[in-house]
């Protein structure tokens, strides 16, 4: 479980870092226009359409790396309260709703994506065909949605560790979201 992890935390990273490159391509790009615009009276066009087709993959690839560094927001004051326990447990409740939220997310990407194939539906000015990019915004989301598996069964695993024999007075058992 900890090798199958580590490959996909690699992935998330790697995939993100795809996602932010796209970002900075398309910083540079509108920057790049609105220089052109500005001073020469000429504009890069298409910048709209790379724009509207790019952003969904790079906000589609930050979600895994997001999840498997457990990135997301989180409010830990009743758990604090209720203990160790109960703390365990209700993380893997929060971890199975994100994990539900994010797999239903992707199921509901792939008709989208298929009334895109099928309409032939194309940017305006360059003509780009939409649904490759929703696409890869599709599997990204699906790896996201392996990667919050992983993460509902190492929290599976820590609610049972905690109701072991550990948690009876033979260790100290803590709660630590970056370690799963």
């Amino acid at each position: 479980m900890a090798r199958l992890d580590r490959i996909l935390r690699i992935g998330a990273r790697w995939l993100a870092l795809v996602g932010f490159v796209g970002l900075l391509a398309l910083a540079i790009m509108m920057t790049l226009d609105a220089i052109l615009r500005t001073f020469f009276s000429a504009p890069l066009h298409g910048v709209n359409d790379v724009s509207a087709v790019v952003m969904a993959v790079v906000i589609a690839s930050c979600i895994p790396a997001n999840l498997s560094d457990r990135k997301n927001i989180s409010v830990e004051v009743l758990g604090a309260i209720l203990g160790v326990r109960a703390n365990e447990l209700l993380t893997l409740f929060s971890s199975f709703v994100i994990f539900g939220f994010v797999f239903l997310m992707a199921v509901q990407f792939v008709p989208f994506v298929e009334g895109m194939y099928t309409s032939g539906r194309r940017t305006w000015v360059l003509a780009w065909p939409v649904w490759p990019w929703w696409s890869v915004a599709t599997a990204c989301l699906y790896y996201a949605a392996i990667i919050q598996a992983s993460n509902v069964i190492k929290d599976t695993i820590a609610v049972f560790d905690s109701f072991g024999p550990r948690a009876s007075g033979g260790g100290t058992v803590t709660s630590d979201k970056g370690a799963r």
